[in-house]
């Protein structure tokens, strides 16, 4: 393992010294400079974050609205690896401004990707294919296969996990088509990797064909082999964790015990890419992974002691991961209770309760924080706008001054010369009189403009009212899940444990103060749930009803995921379920019928 990291580091090197030695190089533009940067701090981004935004920091040396588009396009992508969301919302601002005035389709093009990728990260999946489209057009344009290898790969990603079968195989084969015509490892690493989701979700979806299954562990190979043979120019090596990961799953999932050894070998490579470039999140899951298989075997003390490990690094990540936490914190009480340790399930439920507030909490000001950066983000539109409109304004009533000079001078000099030119002289004055009514309603429409930026900003306060809402109602279904759960514990013999019944009693009274809030909800949605059940005549399991009551209040797939603590592809497959039992057909819209019965 250790040489194979040496092994990774050394071709990363080869790979950056080619690019500093092209910076050296006499004849190379300004221009190319800046994106021979912007390409360093992308082999910096996940092993020297700080150092990749020094790359990409310095604007002031980029000559020219192209190389500035460059410059904040690559920045936001960096920033928001940073955790610096409202820093990355005004770097897109800057670049979306010089991209208005670029030149080079690649340039106009990374502006574009990035924006939809932001959105993306955001879980605004609608808004980021519009400007991942938009993307697409420059990059076909300068033919720049390899980005748009990339872009394709974010477009097939929206469409997974059964949400659109037909765009996602599209998105991938177009990828994977891309990524042949490009060549470069990177770029093939991706469709590769997008091509075994592919193959992976249809075998999910279509009654567990083997032959799907095998194209998927075909290309997901064929993603580990080129990692492995082109390390050093291999720069996302998250990619190659995910599908190391991904190819330990199948095995685990779908395979006899037998295939052990394959499971743990390809977990062993996820665990040294990761920990090598810090991605905690894929670390903990190859723990829980480890941790479900000697459960399975009937060593839960083993078990435990591997979730406690990936308590461990979610403690010393420098990031807060109050999420994961939560999550692993529960597995545990899980484990605790099979080995019939009561006083140790209390004791990691207590902490699941702890972590899962935190994460609510964290999600809110996260929520919070994104909805000021939208907000002025949408300001500083409008006041480019409003700019660009004043300029024009300026630049009119500047000739008109000029033209009521010069026809006063000519007025003049007729007026000396003859009397026969005075009428010509009233006639200019006419004209000066109609530019000067142009001038009145150029003002006009500049207050219009002003009237219409107010109204845009309380537009945007009334979306992040509706957005506090929403946070309401999702905090009284959370309620809904604690009552669950601690309902189920107190089935269970508690008899002398009075620690357990003061918990049970305290998140009791904490649920009380929702009480309100809940009969809101249920005298404005009274009827919801009786028509779902005539919808799908009775078919909804409580679960069911649960996932609809979330989409009513408008939530993401990834907001219901972390609401329930599970994976994002496991709420895709449940909403396919829904649709089945609704009498959807698959290109029927689950979201617009629930919001119709609501």
């Amino acid at each position: 393992m250790t040489l194979l990291f040496a092994a990774t580091t050394s071709g990363q090197q080869r790979y950056i010294d080619s690019l500093k030695e092209r910076l050296q190089q006499s004849g190379v533009t300004d221009y190319e400079k800046t994106v021979l940067r912007c390409k360093l701090s992308r082999a910096y981004f996940e092993t020297d974050l700080p150092y990749a935004l020094t790359l990409a920091g310095d604007s002031g040396q980029a000559s020219g609205p192209d190389a500035k588009a460059w410059i904040y396009a690559t920045r936001i992508q960096l920033l928001v690896q940073q955790k610096n969301k409202p820093a990355a919302y005004a770097a897109l601002d800057s670049a979306m401004l010089y991209e208005s005035k670029a030149t080079d389709p690649i340039a106009k093009g990374m502006v574009w990707y990035r924006n939809g990728w932001l959105d993306l990260v955001d879980n605004e999946e609608d808004m980021a294919v519009s400007k991942f489209l938009k993307a697409l057009d420059y990059f076909r344009m300068a033919k720049a296969d390899g980005y748009a290898a990339l872009t394709y790969h974010y477009l097939a990603s929206i469409y997974s996990y059964g949400s659109d079968e037909k765009r996602q195989a599209d998105y991938a084969e177009k990828c994977y088509t891309a990524a042949l015509n490009n060549g470069e490892p990177d770029v093939l690493n991706t469709a590769y990797y997008t091509m075994g989701q592919h193959f992976y979700d249809q075998y999910k979806l279509h009654n567990q064909q083997r032959l799907l299954l095998d194209s998927a562990l075909y290309y997901y190979n064929k993603s580990i082999q080129i990692s492995d043979r082109e390390s050093g120019r291999v720069l996302v090596r998250s990619n190659t964790a995910a599908v190391a990961l991904n190819i330990a799953n199948i095995y685990f999932q779908h395979f006899p015990p037998t295939y052990k050894d394959s499971v743990y070998g390809y977990l062993d490579k996820a665990e040294a890419i990761a920990t090598s470039t810090g991605l905690t999140e894929i670390l903990i899951n190859c723990y829980g992974m480890r941790s479900e298989y000697v459960l399975q075997s009937g060593h839960p003390e083993e078990a435990e002691q591997i979730l406690l490990a990936a308590i461990h690094q979610t403690e010393i990540s420098p990031v807060k991961m109050p999420r994961s936490q939560s999550r692993i914190y529960r597995m545990l009480a899980r484990v605790a209770e099979q080995r019939n340790d009561t006083k140790g399930a209390l004791a990691y439920l207590k902490s699941y309760v702890t972590s899962n507030e935190e994460a609510v909490n964290q999600e809110r000001i996260a929520n919070t924080q994104r909805i000021d950066a939208r907000y002025r983000s949408a300001q500083q539109e409008q006041k480019i706008q409003l700019l660009e409109q004043e300029a024009a304004f300026t630049q009119r009533r500047n000739i008109l001054y000029i033209g009521l000079g010069v026809a006063i001078v000519a007025a003049l000099a007729f007026l000396l010369i003859s009397y026969n030119y005075r009428l010509k002289a009233s006639m200019r004055k006419q004209a000066l009189v109609d530019k000067e009514k142009e001038e009145v309603v150029l003002k006009v429409k500049l207050k219009e403009a002003e009237t219409n930026q107010l109204l845009a900003e309380q537009t945007l306060m009334r979306e992040r009212q509706e957005r506090l809402e929403k946070e309401l109602l999702a905090e009284q279904l959370q309620k809904q899940e604690k009552s669950q759960l601690i309902e189920m514990l107190s089935d269970k013999n508690t008899s002398g444990n009075d620690q357990l019944k003061k918990l049970i009693k305290q998140q009791q009274r904490l649920d009380e103060e929702y009480e309100g809030h809940k009969t809101d909800f249920v005298e404005v949605h009274s009827t919801f749930f009786e028509r779902l059940r005539q919808r799908s005549g009775d078919s909804l399991t409580r679960l069911d009803m649960k996932y609809c009551s979330y989409i009513l209040m408008g939530l993401s797939t990834k907001e219901i995921s972390t609401r329930l603590g599970i994976e994002p592809k496991s709420i895709r497959m449940a909403r396919y379920r829904i649709k089945q039992k609704l009498g959807l057909g698959k290109d029927d819209n689950l979201d617009n019928l629930i919001m119709s019965l609501g």
